[in-house]
C-alpha cells in the first residue's frame, strides 16, 4: 500500500454510510471507498463479481498481501456461510480490528466505527457551546438555547457651569448580567439585571431588574410575551442603549416608561412589525392603592430595504393612567415629567421639591436635582395621558438620518387640559465606510461590526462615526411651567470591534425657559467606555 492510499483511507470517515452490524465484510468493503481506494485490485474482482463469496475475498486481501497469514487464517476460521447465520457484532469487531492493525483506517475511524457496530456507545456531547457571539450553548437538536450576556457602560463628565454649579463626576452607567434562551423550542426567556446601583451613593445596594419575561412563538410570525420588559412604543425606547448613537437618548424621551410589568402580542415581516400590549406599572413592591396602568402599540415599515439602502417608518400610541393614591387621603391622581441634558451624571445642589408654586400667578414647576426641566407632581387630578409619537429613519451607505416626534396630552378633572411635545434630529456618518445595521423584522438598529477591527497587526482602525443631533423638550402649557429646553449634541463614537466602543460626547444646552433654570445655559463633555458580549 502506498502512502497516498494510506492517507486516503484515513481521511474519508464520513463516506462510510451503512451500520456494520448489518453487513458482511464484502459489503463492509464495498461500502466504504477508502477501502474501495486502498485494496485497489481486490475491489475490481469484487466489483466484477457481485456474487464472489466471503472466503474468496478473503483470499484476494491475503493474496494482495493486504491482511497477514495468521489474519486470513482466524478470518476464515470465524467465518461461516451466510444462509446459516448473520453478520455478529464479533465478526464486525474481528474485521475492525484487522483494518486497523494494517492501518487502512486511523484510530479515530476506528472508535467512531466501533459505535455504529454498537461495541461501543455513543459519546458525542448533548450541547455544543460557542464563544463568538456571546456564550451560548446549543442542544444538538437546537431545541434548548442560553445564552450568558455581560454588559457595562463607564462614563466620565464635566461641566462648563452657567447660573447653576453642576457636579462632574463619573458613573458607572449600566452594569448589567443577562440570561436568556429557548426551552422546548417555542419558548424564549430572558432575565436581566443591572448592577449600577450599587455604586451609587457610597452606601446602597440596589440591583434593579431590567428584563424578565417569556414570550411564546410557536404561532408564527405571532408571539405573545409576558413579564416585565419595554413597552412598545417609539424607535429610541424600543433600541438597547447598548446600539444608541449617542450615549443618552434624545429629550422627548422624558415622556416615556421604558419597561413595565404586561403581556403583549407581536407579530413582523421582513420589513415591517406590529406589537400591542397592555401593562402595570414597573417592577416594584406592592402598592397601597391602584397601581397605574398602560396600553400601547407601535407599528414599523420599512418600504426600501436592501443592504446598505433603508427607510424606516413607525408610528406609536399609548393610553397611560396614573396611580391611584390610597383610599381616604383626598389626594388628586397626578404625574410628573423631567428631564437631564442628555447626560445622566449631572447633579446640583437644588434640594429636591415636586410641587413649587408662584404665590402670585400660581404657576407650579418642579425642581430636582440635575433636571433643567421638570414639571414637578402636575396638578388637577390627572385623568389619563394620551402619548402619540412619529418615528423616521434613512439610511444610504455610511450616511443616516433619524428624527422621532412625541406629544402628550394630559386630561385633567380640574384645571383644564395640558399639552407637551418634544422631539430630536440628528445625522451622523461612518468615516470608515460602514452602514447602520437595521432589522426590518424588529424595527430597529442592531450590532455594529466594522469592516476592519482594530489590529496593531494587520493594521485596521475599527469603525468611526460623527454625529450631530437637534432636540428640544417643552414642559410649558397654562400655569404649569416645567420648563422648555434645546439641545445641541455633537459626538465621536469609535468602534474597535463589534463588542468594544468608546463614545465622546460634546453638550450644548441652548435654551431653557422658565421652570427652576429658566435661562441657564450650561454645556457638557462626557466620555464612554462600553463593553456588550
Amino acid at each position: 500500500m502506498t502512502a497516498c492510499d494510506k492517507k486516503a483511507a484515513g481521511n474519508t470517515l464520513n463516506e462510510f454510510v451503512p451500520p456494520l452490524h448489518s453487513l458482511s465484510i464484502m459489503q463492509l468493503i464495498r461500502s466504504n471507498r477508502a477501502l474501495s481506494a486502498t485494496v485497489g485490485l481486490a475491489l475490481s474482482i469484487v466489483s466484477a463479481a457481485a456474487a464472489a463469496s466471503e472466503a474468496a475475498l478473503l483470499e484476494v486481501l491475503h493474496n494482495n498481501k493486504l491482511i497477514t497469514d495468521a489474519q486470513f487464517q482466524a478470518l476464515r476460521d470465524a467465518a461461516k456461510p451466510a444462509a446459516e447465520t448473520a453478520p455478529t457484532l464479533q465478526s464486525d469487531q474481528d474485521v475492525l480490528d484487522v483494518l486497523l492493525a494494517n492501518k487502512l483506517i486511523s484510530s479515530e475511524q476506528f472508535a467512531a466505527l466501533r459505535v455504529k457496530t454498537g461495541q461501543e456507545k455513543r459519546t458525542d456531547p448533548e450541547a455544543k457551546a460557542a464563544l463568538k457571539d456571546g456564550f451560548k450553548v446549543k442542544a444538538q437538536d437546537t431545541t434548548f438555547q442560553a445564552q450568558l450576556g455581560v454588559y457595562f457602560q463607564f462614563d466620565a463628565a464635566s461641566y462648563n457651569d452657567d447660573a447653576t454649579d453642576f457636579s462632574s463626576g463619573t458613573e458607572l452607567r449600566r452594569g448589567r448580567i443577562s440570561l436568556g434562551g429557548t426551552v422546548f423550542t417555542d419558548w424564549d426567556y430572558k432575565f436581566e439585571a443591572d448592577f449600577a446601583g450599587t455604586t451609587q451613593g457610597g452606601t446602597s445596594n440596589t440591583v434593579a431588574v431590567t428584563d424578565a419575561y417569556m414570550r411564546y412563538t410557536g404561532l408564527r410570525p405571532l408571539a405573545i410575551t409576558a413579564g416585565n420588559f419595554k413597552v412598545p412604543f417609539g424607535l429610541e425606547a424600543v433600541s438597547s442603549a447598548k446600539y444608541l448613537t449617542f450615549t443618552e437618548r434624545g429629550l422627548p424621551f422624558a415622556f416615556l416608561t421604558l419597561r413595565r410589568l404586561g403581556a403583549m402580542a407581536s407579530t413582523n415581516g421582513d420589513n415591517w412589525t406590529a406589537a400591542v400590549g397592555g401593562f402595570g406599572d414597573a417592577v416594584t413592591s406592592q402598592n397601597s392603592a391602584d397601581e397605574g396602568g398602560q396600553f400601547a402599540g407601535r407599528f414599523t415599515f420599512a418600504p426600501w430595504y436592501s443592504g446598505d439602502r433603508v427607510v424606516h417608518f413607525g408610528l406609536s400610541s399609548s393610553y397611560v393612567q396614573p396611580p391611584k393614591n390610597p383610599a381616604g387621603n383626598n389626594r388628586p391622581e397626578t404625574i410628573q415629567f423631567r428631564s437631564k441634558p442628555e447626560s445622566d451624571i449631572i447633579s446640583d445642589a437644588l434640594t429636591q421639591s415636586t410641587a413649587l408654586i408662584v404665590p402670585k400667578t400660581k404657576e407650579t414647576f418642579g425642581r430636582s436635582s440635575g433636571r433643567l426641566v421638570d414639571t414637578g407632581n402636575i396638578p388637577g387630578d390627572v385623568n389619563y395621558v394620551m402619548l402619540n409619537g412619529a418615528e423616521i429613519a434613512a439610511v444610504y451607505g455610511p450616511f443616516s438620518v433619524q428624527g422621532e416626534y412625541i406629544r402628550a396630552d394630559i386630561d385633567r378633572a380640574n384645571g383644564g387640559n395640558l399639552l407637551f411635545d418634544g422631539y430630536y434630529g440628528y445625522a451622523s456618518w461612518f468615516l470608515t465606510g460602514e452602514s447602520r445595521a437595521y432589522r426590518g423584522d424588529k424595527g430597529v438598529f442592531d450590532l455594529l461590526t466594522p469592516i476592519h477591527p482594530f489590529s496593531l497587526s494587520y493594521g485596521g482602525w475599527g469603525a468611526w462615526e460623527l454625529a450631530a443631533r437637534y432636540s428640544a423638550l417643552d414642559l410649558n402649557d397654562r400655569k404649569v411651567f416645567g420648563g422648555e429646553i434645546q439641545d445641541l449634541t455633537v459626538g465621536l463614537n469609535w468602534y474597535p470591534n463589534a463588542y468594544i466602543r468608546f463614545m465622546a460626547n460634546y453638550v450644548n444646552v441652548l435654551h431653557v425657559r422658565k421652570g427652576a433654570h429658566d435661562s441657564d445655559k450650561p454645556s457638557l463633555f462626557q466620555v464612554r467606555m462600553q463593553v456588550a458580549y
